[in-house]
């Protein structure tokens, strides 16, 4: 690799800087609160991913991984990152009530929205990280489907795309 190599290296781990400086200087100036419509969508989204990935008894590491890889593709505040990470831990202790949260979402979101599609991608997504679905993982993934207003075959369109055990 030589010296490209390490100078790659090196752009990624400024960037790495760069972006934990914007993120600061976001919750210092109070840029990194959320509005309510914002938080209400962070709190949904990780709490079900929380409730999914906890859904088979055992949080993987995969499924933490994608849980992170989401907060940095939303490009979450650090307070935002706080919202998130308290959300996920309720619904993976069971703390939420799914049904509730899912209405709390479609009330603000209709049928073939992209924010329904976005949130049922990420949790089928999340669902199948770890290479395997439990039953209770898929029976969860179609309970959240109708909740969503979308038809059950939306779950094996969905899963169709990664390589699974079941």
């Amino acid at each position: 690799m030589g010296e490209h190599g390490n100078t790659s290296d090196a752009h990624s781990g400024l960037r790495g800087v760069f972006s934990d400086i914007k993120l600061l200087l976001s919750d210092m100036l109070g840029l990194g609160k959320p509005d309510a419509e914002r938080q209400m969508m962070i709190e949904v989204f990780f709490g079900m991913m929380g409730y999914v990935a906890k859904t088979d008894r055992l949080v993987s590491s995969h499924e933490s991984n994608v849980a992170n890889a989401a907060m940095d593709e939303i490009d979450l505040s650090l307070a935002e990152r706080e919202i998130a990470s308290t959300a996920f831990d309720r619904g993976m202790s069971r703390n939420i009530n799914p049904d509730a949260e899912l209405l709390r979402f479609t009330d603000a979101n209709k049928p073939g929205s992209e924010q329904i599609d976005r949130l049922f991608d990420i949790l089928v997504r999340l669902a199948a990280s770890d290479g395997r679905l439990d039953t209770r993982e898929y029976d969860a993934l179609k309970g959240i489907a109708k909740s969503l207003g979308l038809p059950t075959t939306a779950v094996d369109n969905k899963l169709a795309l990664y390589t699974i055990k079941r």
